[in-house]
């Protein structure tokens, strides 16, 4: 499983103005000595939220209300949006067509950078990103940063001991969680259509269909995991336990 960089502190919290280039993983979930930076939360909206016509109020919604829990924290946000139906279609064409394992996977990961445009135009000052270094652009300039996953992804998994394997096991959960994982982040929201009964674990919601069959492995350098149904009125956050 990969482990963290330094991307985080370099890429998230770095002076404004920063090209940092990726590094190797440190040691995972540990913040770099004397930081006092806030760390990251990663937010990803699930696939089957996109077809959803209240997902840009509901969305930009907790959003704000993430703000207003911690006033003043400063806690960075870099939202991953899931394939959803685009996915699907890739997953159809996989199943009538024999892709195998490589080319499916890869197109499904294309899948997520066009529904990281279609979030980028539905969230309030957001920007789509491709690679790490834009995050220190985004925070600097004020805007939500959503991450192309294709092109992020190749920069994480060249700088990672074991990529994630090529298989409809790997979905956007666990893409997500990789991302969290290198990146530093300390906590990782799922945002779904339904929620985990309480008290579940990472394998039990994997077991459940809550998360792909991989999620547990992929989110194990990730603190906090959080699954919020975004459906729900208030949206509660459900942890998953270790």
């Amino acid at each position: 499983m990969a482990e963290p960089g330094k991307e985080a502190a370099s890429a998230i919290q770095g002076p404004p103005g920063a090209r940092p280039e990726p590094r190797p993983p440190e040691a995972a979930g540990r913040r770099a000595e004397g930081s006092s930076h806030p760390r990251l939360t990663v937010v990803k909206v699930g696939g089957s939220l996109l077809t959803w016509p209240e997902l840009p109020t509901r969305l930009n919604l907790w959003l704000d209300e993430q703000r207003s829990v911690q006033p003043g924290s400063g806690r960075p946000f870099v939202l991953i949006a899931g394939g959803g139906p685009i996915a699907d279609v890739v997953r159809e064409l996989d199943r009538v067509h024999g892709l195998g394992d490589e080319a499916a996977h890869r197109l499904a990961i294309r899948s997520m950078d066009v529904t990281a445009e279609l979030l980028a135009s539905l969230v309030a000052d957001s920007r789509a990103v491709r690679h790490p270094r834009e995050l220190v652009e985004c925070q600097t300039d004020g805007l939500r940063a959503i991450v192309s996953a294709s092109s992020f992804l190749k920069v994480v998994e060249d700088t990672s001991p074991d990529p994630l394997p090529a298989s409809w096991d790997v979905t956007s959960d666990s893409i997500a969680a990789r991302i969290a994982a290198w990146l530093g982040a300390d906590r990782l929201v799922l945002l779904k259509s339904r929620t985990a009964a309480a008290g579940s674990t990472r394998g039990e919601a994997a077991a459940a269909g809550l998360v792909d069959p991989f999620f547990p492995e992929a989110a194990r350098a990730v603190d906090l995991v959080e699954i919020v149904c975004l459906r729900d009125s208030p949206p509660r956050p459900c942890t998953l336990r270790r």
